[in-house]
């Protein structure tokens, strides 16, 4: 009976060094795993965008190249003086020419209020003041008068043309 007892216990140290062990490794693992992926987000390797984490390659996939040399053809300034020449003017469509494609028919829509339109186009200031510019993005002040910050914001396409993204 002795020896039947030390042989249970000989197996139980056995199989609680390997437990042990195993856990060990599995506990670095775990570590080297988010160590990984910690350092994957330090380096911009892994985007978490849009609810989702993303690779660069499926970022760029999904959105297109967002950083591109190229000289422009226009500035935001003369942008901005087209798109509130032509509404000034009541020509819609030409104002939405100055306007990113994906949000065109967006503002056609909010253009559709003659009233509140007519009204916000008065109140469209002829200047605006650059404040920042990072690349193809840049976002001007926009001064309607009031307390609040309000901004316009501008993209450079591919071919080096300003275009509004958001007022």
């Amino acid at each position: 009976m002795e020896t039947g007892l030390f042989i249970n216990k000989i197996i139980m140290k056995k199989t609680f060094k390997v437990i042990g062990i195993s856990l060990i490794v599995l506990i670095f693992a775990i570590m080297a795993f988010f160590g990984y992926v910690y350092w994957q987000v330090k380096t911009g390797r892994l985007i978490f965008w849009d609810g989702q984490w993303y690779t660069k390659e499926q970022i760029r996939e999904k959105v297109g190249p967002q950083v591109y040399h190229v000289e422009s053809k226009n500035t935001p300034e003369e942008v901005y003086a087209k798109f509130r020449e032509a509404l000034l003017k009541g020509d819609t469509e030409k104002a939405l020419l100055e306007m990113r494609k994906e949000v065109r028919s967006e503002w056609r829509e909010v253009f559709k209020d003659k009233e509140k339109f007519d009204k916000w186009v008065k109140t469209l200031p002829e200047k605006i003041t650059k404040e920042e510019e990072l690349g193809n993005f840049s976002t001007y002040h926009i001064d309607y008068g009031t307390k609040n910050r309000n901004t316009v914001d501008f993209i450079k396409d591919e071919q080096g043309y300003w275009q509004i993204d958001a007022i």
